[in-house]
């Protein structure tokens, strides 16, 4: 039996499928879960916790309605990467999470493209009216992407009552009225 997600819809950008994370994409997200560069994001995991969280961010899907999409490229089911909506325990909005599952493909504009067409996908299909992106203030990277995003410094979001949410910044994202 392959398990799936019927209910998961496909994205596709020019260059991308966004996709359900499924069972073929378990090694590879693992990997990327054990990988120092998920730091900001409560990693590294050991392999067990890594394939715990990948089955929680899987579980959305069926709990909230929403949840990541694995990055492809347009043409191939192999996943590098993951991208879609989040709401945790202790949330008190719906993110928009991204991660590159390698380095080598850091920079090329792939988590830029998907997360565009996340965004549109939860404010026109959903109905959503507004997002944040939680960043870790070391995260670099993902500051400057939710920059080229529109994404503006919210420094009155309420963020989980939680000790390691301490310092986290939250970016909103521009609302539905902007992709008009």
């Amino acid at each position: 039996m392959t398990p799936h997600l019927a209910d998961t819809p496909v994205l596709e950008t020019d260059r991308l499928t966004l996709r359900a994370i499924g069972l073929q994409d378990v090694d590879a997200s693992v990997v990327y879960l054990q990988d120092p560069r998920t730091v900001y994001m409560g990693g590294p995991w050991s392999a067990a916790d890594a394939f715990d969280h990948l089955c929680s961010l899987v579980g959305h899907w069926a709990i909230q309605g929403f949840g990541l999409f694995a990055i492809c490229h347009k043409g191939t089911d192999v996943a590098i990467g993951d991208c879609g909506l989040l709401r945790q325990g202790g949330y008190s909005e719906i993110e928009l999470g991204w991660g590159i599952w390698s380095a080598e493909l850091e920079g090329q504009g792939y988590v830029r493209e998907a997360a565009e067409a996340v965004r549109v996908y939860a404010y026109r299909t959903l109905g959503l009216s507004t997002l944040v992106s939680y960043i870790d203030p070391d995260n670099a990277r993902s500051i400057a992407l939710a920059k080229r995003l529109g994404c503006s410094l919210d420094t009155d979001a309420r963020l989980p009552d939680l000790p390691e949410w301490d310092g986290t910044l939250t970016y909103r994202h521009p609302g539905p009225e902007a992709l008009a």
